[in-house]
């Protein structure tokens, strides 16, 4: 018998999960608050019922029911309830270091249906392998159930790289998803004044990077490196400061803290307050206390 010669075909990954780090299905009350965090890993939320609010490096985003948003490594990040309804979000977050993820930075996605089906599969492997809390947003690490199911944790990650795989086929392969653009602003304008005359203008309102790549035609990433660079801010952050800033000036007026929260569109009261304390290092209620000395 002739020996067969057999060439070994190496097997190209896309991307590979290295570490489940949490895992979690939260139901939310109306006025659910989750104040922030960072962290030096991943984080998927996904939004199963109604809509919260996920604020993203002070921007706030409105994640509704069948969507799902991406929270990249040491990204500052919150969750609000809308004040209006109850709602359920599944949570993930996982180490992924291979260059692609790179394409979920700022990322927030309808989930088509067919990809339900692997989230599903990742909560239903999640119960059966580690002992899940019913609901803890404070959750730091998984813990293995005493006696496993089988390839569970495999499983999880085998579909939690699915998931991701397909995500990235379906977005590149939508018409137009390059996108070039031209800038609106004329030689002489210096960009960051531009954004900031904008931010000023629209005090009183809620405005989004996307608002602001409209209004300049720059894409996100370039303008907001640009944005950094000239002023040592990130676009939203300074947004808040001048929203802070004229929140103590509605305070120094005497309006109540629940009609500033809203003139300036905080997702709500709580929100305000937790806001204003980050820039000021004081409640809104310390510092009207202050001013009154």
């Amino acid at each position: 018998m002739k020996n067969k010669k057999f060439y070994m075909h190496k097997i190209a990954n896309l991307l590979i999960i290295q570490k489940i780090v949490t895992i979690h299905y939260q139901e939310l009350g109306k006025d659910y608050v989750f104040e922030g965090e960072t962290h030096n890993f991943w984080e998927i939320i996904y939004c199963d019922k109604n809509e919260v609010f996920v604020i993203v490096n002070g921007e706030e985003k409105l994640l509704r029911q069948g969507e799902i948003i991406f929270l990249s490594p040491n990204e500052p990040h919150a969750v609000y309830g809308n004040g209006r309804d109850e709602s359920n979000i599944f949570v993930i977050t996982f180490v992924c270091k291979s260059e692609i993820m790179s394409y979920f930075i700022g990322k927030q996605i309808p989930l088509p249906e067919y990809l339900k089906e692997l989230l599903a599969t990742i909560i239903s492997e999640a119960k059966k392998t580690f002992d899940l809390p019913i609901f803890d947003p404070n959750l730091n690490r998984l813990v293995l159930k005493e006696n496993p199911e089988l390839g569970g944790e495999q499983i999880i990650k085998n579909n939690l790289e699915l998931l991701l795989i397909y995500l990235i086929r379906e977005e590149t392969t939508k018409p137009g998803s390059e996108i070039h653009f031209i800038s609106k602003l004329d030689g002489s304008d210096k960009i960051e004044d531009v954004i900031i005359k904008f931010l000023k203008k629209n005090i009183h309102a809620r405005i989004t990077l996307d608002d602001l790549c409209k209004h300049t035609n720059y894409g996100k990433t370039s303008l907001c490196t640009k944005f950094k660079e000239k002023t040592g801010s990130s676009i939203m952050n300074y947004y808040l400061r001048l929203k802070i800033e004229e929140a103590k000036k509605l305070i120094r007026q005497g309006l109540p803290f629940v009609s500033i929260a809203d003139q300036l569109h905080f997702v709500s009261l709580s929100h305000f307050t937790s806001t204003f304390k980050r820039y000021t290092k004081m409640s809104p209620r310390q510092y009207k206390k202050s001013i009154l000395k």
